[in-house]
């Protein structure tokens, strides 16, 4: 083999273990979203890393908005896998309400919210989904109401 066909088998087997990374780590995050699901509603966010580490985060609450669990996915390799999460702001954030965090994170400025951007965004998610299943129970329960 030739300095050529040799870069380019090394640059092809690049290629297949990038893509089995891949494989790895959808299985990885579609495993993670059936045991937060479990939890109760699911918030999902996420900041992109660039040179930095990025990460995704999944929030689980109940009806109320207390939180009951979530994971997270910190890191820039695909041999990053999701861990529990536990504190926010330095807080534990098991049977807290999101709209505590929600209400903390509005007062951030620019930099802090380009930070907890993910975060954000699943509080946001889950807030957005509690008003729509409330607004929805309220429509059926006034139709099953006589009149």
């Amino acid at each position: 083999m030739n300095g050529i066909s040799m870069m380019l088998l090394v640059v092809f087997l690049l290629f297949v273990l990038q893509a089995l990374g891949g494989v790895v780590q959808i299985q990885n995050y579609r495993k993670a979203i059936r045991r937060v699901h479990k939890l109760g509603n699911v918030g999902f966010g996420q900041k992109r890393g660039g040179f930095r580490a990025g990460y995704i985060v999944m929030i689980a609450c109940d009806k109320e908005g207390v939180i009951t669990g979530g994971e997270i996915m910190q890191g820039i390799s695909c041999l990053a896998r999701f861990k529990p999460w536990k504190t926010f702001l330095g807080r534990e954030v098991m049977g807290k309400s999101i709209y505590e965090f929600l209400e903390e994170t509005r007062s951030f400025d620019k930099k802090q919210k380009k930070r907890y951007k993910g975060y954000i965004n699943a509080l946001e998610a889950l807030d957005q989904r509690l008003n729509q299943q409330a607004e929805e129970s309220e429509v059926q329960s006034e139709e099953l109401a006589p009149e």
